[in-house]
C-alpha cells in the first residue's frame, strides 16, 4: 500500500470517527436539554403555579367564610359561595399538583398531609356553619371558625405546608436546570468535536487540492455545510437552555406577586376574624390566652393591599412562552442525526475515488 493510500485512508477513518463523536454528542445534548425543557414546561413550572394557586385559594375562601359569618349572611347563606367557589379552586389545584408533582416522595407525602388538613378545615367550616345556625349555639359557632382558620395558620398547617412545597417544587426545578450539565460558558467544550471534525475537512481538502491538484471536492465541501449546521444547531440548543433559567425567575416573580396579594387578603380576613371572635368574648376574661394573642397581633398587621393581578397574569404568561420557547425543538431532532449520517455518507463519498486510485499501487 502506496504511502498517499495509507495516508488517505488515516483520513477517513479520522473524519468518520469525528462524525460519529459529533453525532453522540449533538444527540446527547439536544436530548438532554430537550427532555429537562419538555419537563419544566409541562410538569415543573406547572407544580409551582398550582401551589400557588391552592395557597391563595385557601385563604380567598377563608376570608369569605368568615366575612359570611361576620355579616349574619351565614344565617342564610352558610359560608358562602365564593367560599365554596374558592375551596373548588384550592380541591382543583392540589390535585395537579399531585399530577405534576416533581418533588418525589417528600413532595407527595406532603401534598398527602395538606388534602387531610384541607378536609378538616371544611369540616369545621360546616360544623361553625351548623352552630351559627342554632340559636344558642352562636358561641360554638365562633369557636370552630377558630379552630378551622387555625389548621391554616397554625405553626405547621396547611398554608406553611404548601408554602414548603412550593419551595420543594422550585428546588427541583433548579436540580433539574443544573442535571443538564451545560450552559453556554461551556459552549466551546460542547463544541469542540464539531469545531475539530471542521478543521480536520478543511485540511483534508487542501491536502486533496494539493495532492490531486483538484480544484474542489464536492462531496467534502457538502459535508462541511453540513457539519457546521450542526455546529449551529448546537448552539441553538444551548441558548434553549439558557432561556430555562428565566423560567425560574419568572416563576419567583409570579410567586412575589402572588405571596403580596395573599398576605394582603389573609390579613385582612384575619383581622375581621379578631374582630368576630370579641364579639363572643366574655368582657373581663376575654377569650383566652391564645385567642387574645391572636386578635392582638391581627390587628396590629397593617399591610397594604395592591393590585398584583396584572403583575401575576403577566409573570404566568411569560413562564409559558419561556417554557414553550426553551421546549421547541425547530426540527433539530431530525437535522442533528440525519445531517451527521449524511455527512458521514459525503465524506465517505469525497475520499472513495481518491484511494480507489491507489488501490492496486505498490
Amino acid at each position: 500500500m502506496t504511502p498517499t493510500r495509507v495516508r488517505l485512508v488515516r483520513l477517513r477513518t479520522a473524519l468518520l470517527a469525528l462524525t460519529l463523536a459529533v453525532l453522540v454528542v449533538s444527540l446527547w445534548a439536544f436530548h438532554s436539554v430537550q427532555n429537562t425543557a419538555e419537563t419544566v414546561r409541562d410538569r415543573t413550572s406547572q407544580a409551582v403555579l398550582e401551589v400557588t394557586a391552592a395557597r391563595a385559594a385557601l385563604v380567598a375562601a377563608d376570608a369569605a367564610a368568615v366575612a359570611s359569618f361576620a355579616s349574619g349572611e351565614a344565617k342564610l347563606a352558610g359560608p358562602g359561595q365564593e367560599y365554596a367557589n374558592q375551596l373548588a379552586l384550592a380541591s382543583q389545584s392540589l390535585a395537579r399538583v399531585a399530577e405534576f408533582n416533581q418533588a418525589g416522595e417528600d413532595g407527595g407525602n406532603a401534598l398527602q398531609v395538606v388534602e387531610s388538613q384541607v378536609a378538616a378545615y371544611s369540616g369545621s367550616i360546616g360544623q361553625a356553619d351548623v352552630h351559627f345556625r342554632q340559636p344558642d349555639a352562636a358561641v360554638l359557632g365562633a369557636v370552630d371558625l377558630w379552630h378551622a382558620s387555625r389548621l391554616l395558620h397554625a405553626p405547621g398547617g396547611v398554608l406553611e405546608e404548601l408554602e414548603a412545597l412550593q419551595g420543594r417544587q422550585r428546588d427541583a426545578l433548579d436540580r433539574q436546570l443544573s442535571s443538564t450539565g451545560m450552559s453556554l460558558p461551556l459552549l466551546p467544550l460542547w463544541l469542540l468535536p464539531v469545531l475539530a471534525l471542521l478543521v480536520l475537512l478543511v485540511l483534508t481538502q487542501l491536502y486533496l487540492k494539493k495532492r490531486f491538484r483538484r480544484v474542489a471536492n464536492v462531496p467534502l465541501l457538502a459535508a462541511t455545510v453540513l457539519v457546521t449546521a450542526i455546529g449551529a444547531a448546537l448552539v441553538f440548543t444551548l441558548i434553549s437552555r439558557d432561556r430555562l433559567d428565566s423560567v425560574g425567575e419568572r416563576l419567583d416573580g409570579v410567586a412575589a406577586a402572588r405571596g403580596g396579594q395573599i398576605q394582603a387578603a389573609d390579613d385582612a380576613g384575619q383581622r375581621r376574624l379578631a374582630d368576630l371572635l370579641t364579639e363572643y368574648c366574655d368582657e373581663e376574661q376575654g377569650c383566652g390566652f391564645t385567642a387574645d394573642e391572636f386578635r392582638s397581633k391581627a390587628r396590629q398587621t397593617t399591610t397594604v393591599a395592591t393590585d398584583n393581578t396584572r403583575v401575576a397574569t403577566a409573570g404566568v404568561k411569560a413562564v409559558a412562552a419561556d417554557a414553550s420557547d426553551a421546549a421547541e425543538s425547530g426540527g433539530r431532532e431530525f437535522l442533528i442525526p440525519a445531517g451527521t449520517l449524511l455527512a458521514g455518507g459525503l465524506v465517505l463519498l469525497g475520499l472513495h475515488a481518491r484511494i480507489d486510485e491507489y488501490r492496486y499501487r505498490r
